[in-house]
């Protein structure tokens, strides 16, 4: 049997797995134009509290055995108390980081549960979506305030030791209450330098032009494996698009990277996403060029962000 011959027969059986892992998804709910199918979604209508079929809270300052800090030197602790974690009458989840004028810092980070994991097979497309808008307090006030939309690769759960290698995108983290979003993959083998030049990552960074400072925004990636695969078809490669309100900011194809493993690391592994707002850290302390926060971070209502709604989209190559 040819090579060609034998990735389409792994294509098909791969491609059933993932099509009755996706019977499971969401019905009735508000597409993007060319999906067919939600595998996640969440606006945070249906209950008065946070849907914990849906979410997990991570808790303190590490995962069990993982490193501290949460490996990135945020110096929040993250709790499940309604003081730093809600639905609003609005029906929007809101995430706040609360000083307690003493020095200690507390916040909220949640995950989605592991029933809800997400990946996409060869001739699939998928969609992450998110709108959200992140706190007004002026920028003086929120110095290290860092909100963030973002996902991990399934295997780090339990392990918490295989970063990067597992993958991470970032589909929104902004900082300092500037009008300046960024978006990024960190992919391994190695902590320093490889094929996402860590530990920066591979970025994107947009202004006010592209990013709305003050108000809502829909941010966005996409994975389109409907195409073919680099050691098959070079004519055409499976690529990654993130969008700040609907604009493609970056797109990375598999030979970008140069790197096969790394990239089928990415885009064969399933994924959880994360929302959360952290204080201080390494992200918030490299675009600052200080150290985070400052003593005029405030926190509070104006450092929170709210998120109107969540999703995971699939549709298939015909």
């Amino acid at each position: 049997m040819s090579l060609r011959s034998l990735a389409a027969v792994a294509t098909f059986l791969v491609s059933r797995v993932y099509a009755k892992a996706a019977d499971d998804g969401v019905s009735g709910v508000p597409l993007p134009a060319g999906f067919s199918r939600a595998l996640f979604y969440d606006d945070f209508s249906s209950n008065s509290s946070l849907d914990l079929s849906k979410w997990k809270y991570d808790l303190g300052t590490q995962y069990p055995g993982g490193p501290a800090n949460w490996g990135t030197g945020e110096i929040q602790s993250y709790t499940a108390s309604p003081d730093n974690i809600y639905i609003t009458n609005e029906k929007t989840l809101r995430i706040i980081p609360i000083y307690d004028g003493q020095g200690g810092w507390t916040s909220a980070r949640v995950e989605t549960q592991p029933e809800w994991d997400f990946g996409a097979a060869v001739g699939q497309r998928i969609r992450v979506e998110a709108r959200l808008k992140p706190g007004t307090a002026s920028a003086d006030e929120q110095w290290g305030i860092w909100p963030a939309f973002w996902s991990l690769g399934s295997s780090y759960r339990g392990n918490y030791q295989n970063w990067p290698s597992v993958g991470e995108l970032d589909f929104f983290e902004s900082t300092h209450g500037q009008p300046r979003v960024w978006q990024s993959l960190h992919c391994g083998p190695n902590r320093v330098g490889g094929p996402c030049n860590e530990p920066t990552g591979l970025f994107v960074e947009a202004g006010d032009d592209i990013y709305n400072r003050d108000g809502w925004n829909t941010v966005s990636w996409e994975l389109d494996r409907r195409h073919g695969t680099t050691w098959l078809d070079t004519s055409s490669e499976e690529r990654m698009t993130w969008f700040v309100n609907d604009k493609p900011l970056l797109v990375l194809k598999q030979s970008d990277l140069a790197n096969d493993e790394a990239w089928a690391q990415i885009v064969d592994n399933k994924k959880f996403l994360l929302l959360n707002v952290a204080v201080g850290g390494s992200f918030a302390d490299a675009k600052a060029g200080f150290q985070t926060p400052m003593a005029s971070t405030t926190g509070g209502l104006g450092a929170a962000m709210d998120v109107d709604y969540v999703g995971v989209y699939e549709s298939w190559s015909e």
